[in-house]
């Protein structure tokens, strides 16, 4: 088996030549809608476990690596009015060049009979349109894919050891929404499990876990695999 780890949402930077979307007075640069506070340094963690892992390195507000090329958020509203030719560029040069390297990653193990675990690193806001969410750790999977429900209980159980925390199942996002995830599930029909690990933000500071906290998501992944 071999763990594959990647971080869709690791910062807020842009390209240089795009440098001039992003005006640092604007406050979203520094929220959960321009990245995943916290996500990149627990990533960095668990990289210790990892056979490969992927980081993509500039803001979701350029383009959503995480979602579908179809999808009506793929770009922002501080992205929706670029060209045809920069949203190409954006297209070629920066999400699918991120997600053609990983998908290539997986269908090589793959096709030397290797499972694949594949965890992709987030974290979530606290309160989203005013209501607060009620977990501390989600484990999102395809309910359908009895290897990603089974590995996300034993990884639940594992983390209950470790941490006394509110771990939920698909939430506060299905796991089965549009996402990496997703698309590579339904590239990879055997040997592949995908799961998104997602940890609540309220944890965070200075855009960091704590180490306790890290240490422990680390021990309790590696304990499931």
């Amino acid at each position: 088996m071999k763990l594959i780890l990647t971080c869709e949402h690791a910062t807020n930077a842009l390209p240089q030549e795009f440098s001039y979307l992003k005006n640092d007075q604007d406050p979203v640069w520094a929220t959960h809608r321009a990245y995943d506070p916290g996500a990149f340094k627990l990533f960095q963690e668990l990289e210790e476990i990892a056979d490969f892992s992927f980081v993509y390195n500039f803001s979701r507000l350029l383009i959503e690596p995480n979602r579908s090329l179809h999808h009506p958020n793929l770009f922002s509203e501080y992205s929706k009015s670029l060209s045809n030719n920069e949203k190409s560029e954006l297209i070629n040069s920066y999400y699918l060049n991120y997600r053609n390297k990983v998908e290539k990653c997986i269908s090589e193990f793959i096709k030397i009979g290797e499972d694949v675990i594949h965890i992709s690193v987030h974290s979530f806001t606290p309160i989203l349109n005013g209501v607060e969410r009620k977990a501390d750790i989600g484990l999102l999977y395809d309910p359908a894919r009895g290897v990603e429900k089974d590995f996300a209980k034993i990884w639940k159980l594992n983390l209950s050891k470790e941490l006394d925390l509110k771990v939920r199942f698909n939430y506060p996002y299905l796991g089965k929404a549009d996402g990496f995830t997703t698309y590579l599930r339904n590239k990879f029909s055997t040997n592949y499990a995908g799961l998104e690990l997602e940890v609540n933000q309220k944890f965070v500071a200075e855009n960091e876990f704590s180490e306790v906290m890290m240490a422990s998501i680390t021990r309790s992944l590696k304990g499931s695999l």
